[in-house]
């Protein structure tokens, strides 16, 4: 059999039968002012619209869950970075504590100690004394039976407790200690993921019977124990987007007494997905807090001066999942806005074009 050879005209002529897009010659078109106001509006919306639609597009949607948290078994990294303008770094010693009875003195491996100055400055160091100088005992002078050189802070300090005196009131002024009145300590704190506490507080931290115990001499701080404090960094796990640390900023300024300062510190363990799917273990918290002035008179503490943080956790996990608006979504959006404004564009063209031309028609009858 012979086959029939379709003429392409042919096939062209039926393709344009299914054209629903209906051509007007130019000479037909009106154009009115009306309708050039409306499609210089519609045009203004369309853009402000597909804006909008691109930064929500280029945005990133966080969605929670909760779920139990099965990771008690890890250990948790504590950034700190904390000011304390008025002890000195030989004053300040930070210690951790936790229910399972995990006692960690004097926490030096992840943490720095820097000597700071009267203006909050890294400090060059202690003064220096000459082959031939003998500096002053200042007070001390007159209660020691003998006589002595104080040539550097910690014999200062020393000649006080020697005479049962009273030392923290001269550290900002004596000339073996003034240079490095501060500290600020910066780093991590290993700890388990149990209820417990990290702290700075007044005496010698040590542990006996397998409790923790500070050692101190109460005439040493019978004129006030300065734990005035700035939280320039506290961190409970990585620092991800979009998770707030409340006591970032903080600041406690102590100018009497001896103050015993509380953080109450409720954590909630949160797992951070990023698009990249790399999961990220951080912790969430929310905070209250506590100060008060435990010297009573001098000579008599009520407390225990210092800084506590105290934390527990909560047994379940906030599950922060980073979801990304899929490029077909914004291409349908974009579709959608276009579509719309042009089509009730020409509807309201339409409708004022009709109204006009009738009332103009009614007016010259």
């Amino acid at each position: 059999m012979r086959q029939r050879v379709r003429d392409p005209v042919q096939l062209l002529g039926k393709l344009k039968r299914l054209d629903v897009y209906s051509k007007v010659h130019d000479d037909y078109r009106i154009k009115t002012k009306i309708g050039g106001l409306i499609s210089v509006v519609s045009w203004s919306i369309m853009a402000i619209l597909f804006i909008s639609e691109l930064r929500s597009y280029l945005s990133v949607e966080i969605v929670d869950h909760i779920i139990v948290d099965t990771t008690l078994n890890q250990k948790l990294p504590i950034g700190l970075n904390i000011t304390f303008p008025h002890l000195r770094c030989d004053e300040v010693s930070v210690d951790t504590v936790d229910s399972m009875g995990d006692n960690q003195v004097d926490v030096a491996g992840g943490l720095v100690k820097l000597n700071l100055d009267a203006h909050g400055w890294l400090s060059k160091g202690d003064h220096v004394v000459g082959p031939n100088e003998c500096l002053s005992c200042l007070e001390a002078l007159e209660v020691l039976p003998e006589k002595r050189c104080c040539n550097t802070c910690k014999e200062l300090k020393e000649a006080y407790q020697d005479a049962g005196l009273p030392y923290f009131h001269i550290l900002d002024t004596a000339v073996q200690c003034k240079e490095s009145i501060g500290c600020q300590v910066h780093g991590d704190v290993l700890v388990s993921k149990v209820s417990g506490n990290v702290h700075v507080a007044l005496g010698k931290s040590t542990v006996k019977d397998g409790k923790h115990v500070h050692e101190f001499n109460i005439r040493d701080v019978s004129d006030g124990f300065n734990t005035s404090h700035s939280i320039h960094r506290l961190e409970f796990g990585q620092r991800v987007a979009g998770v707030h640390s409340p006591l970032e900023g903080t600041t406690k300024i102590v100018k009497h007494g001896a103050y015993m300062f509380h953080y109450y510190i409720k954590l909630v363990p949160t797992l951070y997905t990023p698009t990249s799917g790399h999961a990220v273990h951080t912790h969430q918290y929310s905070v209250t807090d506590n100060d008060k002035n435990v010297m009573l008179k001098p000579g008599e503490l009520a407390g225990l001066p210092g800084v506590f943080l105290v934390y527990e956790f909560t047994p379940f996990m906030v599950q922060k999942i980073e979801k990304a608006v899929p490029l077909s979504h914004f291409l349908t959006s974009v579709c959608a806005i276009i579509g719309g404004v042009f089509t009730v564009a020409g509807i309201i063209d339409a409708v004022l074009y009709r109204s006009l031309r009738q009332l103009l028609q009614k007016t010259v009858a």
